[in-house]
């Protein structure tokens, strides 16, 4: 009965490691990225995942602005973008022309709030100093590397975003601001697993 009852024990924790290990696969980045300005800092490191036979993609970004590009400065960041289209040009290159997304972006520090402080007479701000919500856009060119790689994608992109407060700032002074002025352009590398 004993021998049962260890053979039971082994084989459950050997299935109990299997299952680790999966869940553990599951949970790892479909991809990792680097990018250098697009709101994200002066250069920003990610990692997110892909779903819906890779059509739309999330990740989390943490950026940071040294001291002498004006910082120092620290910002986190998470972003949701849809691929409506996809263009191959040959077996390994693929160009996504126009992804288009969202994201919302945290500014740690405290010059920056998400509350308004007490010294602040109420509705002072009608923005949040810390938060900011953004409307994206992303294209992309992709290589396809061999199976055999271990790194299945390697994609350059360019990244053009506005957040909520210049795009009000920009719609009531027309003709004050430039598009320049509050559109913000990052550029890219993500490498797929």
């Amino acid at each position: 009965m004993k021998q049962i009852f260890a053979l039971a024990a082994l084989l459950a924790m050997g299935a109990a490691s299997t299952c680790h290990a999966q869940s553990v696969r599951k949970l790892a980045p479909d991809f990792a990225q680097i990018q250098y300005a697009g709101s994200n800092g002066w250069m920003g490191v990610g990692a997110g995942y892909e779903f819906f036979n890779r059509h739309l993609r999330t990740n989390l970004q943490y950026g940071y602005v040294p001291p002498s590009k004006g910082g120092p400065l620290h910002l986190f960041s998470g972003a949701v973008f849809y691929q409506p289209a996809r263009i191959r040009a040959g077996s390994h290159l693929q160009i996504n022309p126009l992804d288009i997304g969202f994201k919302g972006s945290y500014q740690f520090g405290n010059d920056y709030f998400f509350k308004l402080p007490s010294r602040y007479p109420p509705n002072y701000y009608w923005w949040k100093p810390a938060f900011r919500l953004h409307l994206a856009t992303e294209s992309s060119l992709t290589y396809k590397l061999p199976k055999t790689a271990g790194i299945r994608t390697l994609s350059t992109y360019i990244e053009f975003n506005t957040n909520d407060l210049y795009l009000v700032s920009y719609v009531l002074n027309a003709g004050s601001l430039r598009v320049g002025e509050v559109v913000k352009a990052g550029i890219g590398v993500r490498v797929g697993f």
